[in-house]
């Protein structure tokens, strides 16, 4: 995901679809692995299709693709997503510094140099400057480039992942705000207020054993701590849902991936 305010920062400042033509064409990259060499921390953030292919490619499931120290989880952007294992390069270069799993490498890697940059409506792609040290690229279609299958399908799941983050990170931020919420409502309330609150829940006899004051403390860090298990639950169930419960790889992935997507949002929708 790539957000700035002046694309001529990052870009040769062009927008591409995927019929245009852009000087990116490495011509197998003879030679070179930088990029498949260098730390490049969680900057590989991989989706559910990467992850079909992925398993497909290896035979490896994702639950072994992270025992094997190939992927990681980390936060990113303030939600759980798993990412390449890249702080000594990638796992998946061979001892001839090629890459192992090149037909199912992940999308950012088919991307690269290019790069997705989002809108209302979806997104473009760009031509990332300064990324690439391959000189003397030559011009090539951005779909040829890419090399994906099904380029159309794939461009709608994009964007329907791409929406889907939006709302986890939304259902994770409002938990949050509404948990800090009623903390400081907690913190500000009179005694008697307090008091009211607490016989109206079925807290008198907290109150009765440890006092108002402590009362006030122990109610602000349970609806925090509330607020914690539920935006863990929120990410643990993208988790699990999308990337966790393997794929039929005899079967199309986008016909699969819409199927979970429904059962995702139906699931999210119960956690408060």
């Amino acid at each position: 995901m790539l957000r700035y305010d002046d694309i001529n920062e990052i870009s040769d400042g062009r927008l591409y679809s995927e019929n245009d033509m852009v000087r990116v064409d490495t011509n197998g990259c003879e030679g070179c692995s930088k990029c498949c060499e260098s730390d490049m921390g969680n900057s590989i953030v991989l989706d559910p299709y990467d992850i079909y292919h992925m398993t497909e490619g290896t035979g490896k499931s994702f639950d072994e693709l992270l025992v094997n120290f190939l992927v990681e989880l980390d936060m990113i952007d303030n939600i759980v997503l798993p990412h390449i294992k890249m702080d000594n390069g990638c796992g998946f270069l061979n001892a001839d510094k090629r890459c192992s799993i090149h037909k199912y490498r992940p999308s950012i890697c088919r991307l690269f140099p290019l790069g997705r940059l989002y809108n209302d409506k979806g997104f473009d792609y760009i031509l990332q400057t300064g990324e690439c040290i391959k000189t003397g690229c030559t011009k090539i279609k951005v779909d040829k480039w890419l090399g994906i299958e099904n380029l159309e399908h794939h461009t709608a799941f994009i964007n329907k992942w791409h929406r889907f983050l939006k709302y986890e990170r939304k259902k994770v931020r409002e938990i949050t705000e509404r948990a800090e919420n009623e903390a400081l409502r907690i913190s500000n309330i009179s005694e008697e207020d307090l008091a009211i609150y607490a016989g109206i829940v079925g807290d008198t006899g907290i109150i009765e054993e440890k006092g108002i004051a402590e009362y006030r403390i122990l109610k602000c860090a349970a609806f925090r701590e509330g607020a914690t298990e539920g935006t863990k639950a929120v990410m643990k169930t993208v988790l699990r849902i999308f990337y966790m419960e393997g794929y039929d790889h005899d079967n199309d992935f986008f016909t699969q991936f819409d199927e979970r997507l429904k059962t995702a949002l139906a699931e999210l929708r119960k956690i408060n």
